[in-house]
Parts: structure tokens; C-alpha cells; sequence
């Protein structure tokens, strides 16, 4: 529904999703020994969602930018694996998730009745719990039953495209006329603008405590150190905000051209790792405290809007503290490093009035992997672990909105 230049609507959609994480817990998780003495597996696998929601948005030019928001189910599988001396146990349940979804994108239409979008969606669910029984199978080395629970929360970062074909008018509706300045526009010069958005990490890493090197090493063991069993997952969430310029050249309906852009980031989070061989706590927390890429872009324009892909060199700095207790002693290193990766994603770009336009992207962050190792100047366990230390991939999505305005060009 239509009133001047503001358009309400609803929407539902339902989809299949491949979506599955997995981390590590329990209080001993270790391999040097190539044994696993009570490592626990948490994973989740989110089957399928669906949404119902309200939009309401502003047209121009042909272009649609709107916001959204209503109510989310789901369906998801959770599988909880215990090793107990190498044997291991599984229990798994299915769960209906209820809760919300809310978002925004941009979409432009191609003809009278066929349209393409840009969406992004956060998804929230209400907590569940899961409790199984873990008993040892017939013949086992060793007997055990026990059980467990577990208690979680879904939530859920959602970027999508789709393509959506108008069935019908409402009465006495008629196509809306092409904006003969939407037409016209021209995407070739060189621009500037700001962006704000929001990231979402989804970093896999493990911990490790390094046995003294001059102790000499057990006839058993597979590496001198303990580490756990499986990666474990740490997401840095949180807003970004900064700016980007650049230059593109328009061919007919092709446009290509060049990005560079910086932001501050917000991004932060907290895991709790598994102790490992040392019995104690240990955290990792992790932030990306700004990115910055240069990149190629490559796009379809026709009626004033963009839909283009991108790609190229990225650079973020990461920042992490480790912290270990031994319920004697307190261990803690901090440091930060610059790494640099690529990236990789897309967007649709749309003429507003004048020289300004407006653009919603995604994009995927591969900055390669984190080292980091502390000596604590004591042994902090009878297996003489003198440092700590992990090992971090870091990957990161971001979705982000933008405004531009063009300062050259025809």
C-alpha cells in the first residue's frame, strides 16, 4: 500500500537452513596423550525459519528503502557429544524456536511487475534447554552415567538477496512512472561517504598450555603441550561506523570501479575456555577495534540504482586478552596485532536527488589467523605448563548502510 512516497506492507517467508556451530566444553579437554578424559561437544544446526512482518518504507526513483520487523519461528537440532576416555556418547534433541525478526534493506525494480532486494535480518529466540543421559555402552573400558544440561540462546545475523514478481495491482494502480532524473543519473567520478553498520565474528580458536622445554618429553605423548580437543567459537558483535571513497566508470549498463574505506569498530566478545590439563578457569576475550579495505567493484545499473559485487585486500586490528587461574595465581596477557586478509561480498547502490545516493552491503572478512603465546614465570600445574597461549582464525560479517556523494563526473 501506497500513501504519496511511503509504502506499507506485509511480508512472510519461509526457509531451509544449513546453518551449524560447534564448540568445546567441560573442565578437561586434552589430546597430548591422544586421550579425551570428559571433553564435551555442544552443536547446534539451525533446519529451517520463517518469518511474519510488518514494512514500511520510502520510494523513490523506483528504489524502495524500508525497514522491517515481526514475529520468527524456527526449527533446530542440538547434539551434545561427551568423551569419556575415549568412548563417546551423543544426545540430541529438536526444538521449535518462537521469537522476533527485525531488519531493513533496499529494493529496486528491473520491470512493471519483477523487483530484486538486499536484506538483512537480526533473528532472536526465546532460551531452551536440553538434558540427556550419558551411560556407557556394553564392553567399555571404564562404566559411567551421568547427566547433563544444557542451556541456550539462538540468535541469528541474516543477509540476503531475493527476487520478488508483482502477481497483481491494487485496483486502479498503475505502474509507477521512471524518474526521468533516476534515468539520466550517471554513475562515473569520484564520490565519498559515510557508513554505519553492524559486525558479527564467527572466530574458531583453541587454547594451548606449553609443557617447560626442558622437561624432557613422555614416551607417550603426541606434542609437548595440552590443547583442547576442538575448536571453540568466539563472536565479536557490535556497531561500526566510518567512511569511504572512491571512483567508477560507467560502460552502457556495466559499471566498474575501485573502494577504499576505514571504521571504527565496536565488535567485542567473551568465551570461557575449556581448562585443559591445568584445572582452573581460563577466558579469552576478543575485539576488532577498526577495518579498513581497498576493493574492486563490478555492477548492473539501470534506472538509477547499482547492484554490483565486490572484493579485494582487507586489514583490521585485533585485540585479545587471555586470562588463566589456578585458584592460586592469576595469569593474564593482552595484546594487539594488525592482520590482513580479504574481502569479499556485494550491495545495491541507489540515486537519491542530486549527487547523493544510498547503499546497503554485505561483506565477508577473512583477516587469516591470530598467534599469540605468554610465559607465567611459575609452573602453574604438577605437569610443569610454564606458558599459555591460543591460536585464533578471524572471520568476520558486516552489514552496513552508506551515503555517498558524487564530487566529479558527468
Amino acid at each position: 500500500m501506497a500513501v504519496g512516497r511511503f509504502v506499507a506492507g506485509l511480508e512472510g517467508d519461509a526457509q531451509w537452513s544449513g546453518q551449524r556451530g560447534r564448540t568445546c566444553s567441560g573442565n578437561i579437554c586434552f589430546h597430548n596423550f591422544n586421550e579425551e578424559n570428559f571433553a564435551g561437544n555442544y552443536e547446534h544446526m539451525l533446519e529451517w525459519f520463517a518469518t511474519a512482518r510488518a514494512r514500511l518504507g520510502l520510494a523513490n526513483g523506483g528504489t524502495l528503502f524500508y525497514v522491517t520487523g515481526g514475529a520468527a519461528w524456527a526449527g533446530m537440532r542440538e547434539t551434545t557429544t561427551w568423551v569419556v576416555d575415549n568412548i563417546p556418547v551423543a544426545h540430541t534433541a529438536h526444538h521449535n524456536l518462537t521469537g522476533w525478526a527485525l531488519g531493513g534493506g533496499i529494493e529496486g525494480r528491473l520491470s512493471d511487475d519483477w523487483t530484486v532486494k538486499a536484506e538483512y535480518l537480526h533473528l532472536d529466540f526465546a532460551p531452551t534447554s536440553m538434558t540427556g543421559r550419558y551411560t556407557a555402552p556394553p564392553g567399555g573400558v571404564i562404566g559411567f552415567d551421568f547427566t547433563s544440561t544444557s542451556s541456550s540462546r539462538v540468535t541469528d545475523n541474516i543477509v540476503r538477496i531475493g527476487l520478488n514478481r508483482r502477481l497483481w495491482n491494487a485496483p486502479a494502480a498503475a505502474p509507477l512512472p521512471v524518474d526521468p532524473a533516476a534515468a539520466a543519473w550517471r554513475w562515473t567520478g569520484f564520490y565519498a561517504g559515510l557508513n554505519a553498520g553492524y559486525g558479527v565474528g564467527n572466530s574458531s580458536f583453541r587454547e594451548f598450555q606449553f609443557i617447560d622445554p626442558s622437561v624432557p618429553p613422555d614416551p607417550r605423548e603426541l606434542t609437548h603441550y595440552f590443547g583442547s580437543n576442538a575448536p571453540q567459537k568466539i563472536s565479536p558483535q557490535g556497531a561500526l561506523g566510518g567512511g569511504q571513497a572512491g571512483y567508477n566508470w560507467q560502460f552502457d549498463r556495466l559499471v566498474v570501479g575501485v573502494e577504499g574505506d576505514v571504521q571504527w569498530s565496536g565488535q567485542k566478545d567473551l568465551a570461557c575456555a575449556a581448562g585443559c590439563a591445568a584445572p582452573g578457569v581460563e577466558t579469552l576475550s576478543q575485539q576488532i577495534n577498526w577495518l579498513a579495505t581497498v576493493r574492486g567493484r563490478a555492477g548492473y545499473a539501470d534506472r538509477g540504482y547499482l547492484l554490483y559485487v565486490t572484493a579485494g585486500g582487507a586489514w583490521g586490528e585485533i585485540q585479545e586478552t587471555e586470562l588463566f587461574s589456578n585458584f592460586t595465581n592469576l595469569f593474564s596477557s593482552t595484546f594487539k596485532r594488525t592482520n590482513g586478509g580479504w574481502v569479499a561480498g556485494g550491495g545495491i547502490e541507489a540515486w537519491l536527488f542530486g549527487n547523493w545516493t544510498a547503499k546497503a552491503e554485505y561483506l565477508h572478512f577473512d583477516l587469516g589467523s591470530v598467534n599469540h603465546s605468554f610465559a607465567t614465570g611459575v609452573p602453574v600445574n604438577v605437569n610443569t605448563v610454564t606458558s599459555l597461549g591460543s591460536q585464533a582464525q578471524i572471520r568476520n560479517d558486516v552489514v552496513r548502510v552508506g551515503l555517498n556523494y558524487k564530487l566529479t563526473g558527468s
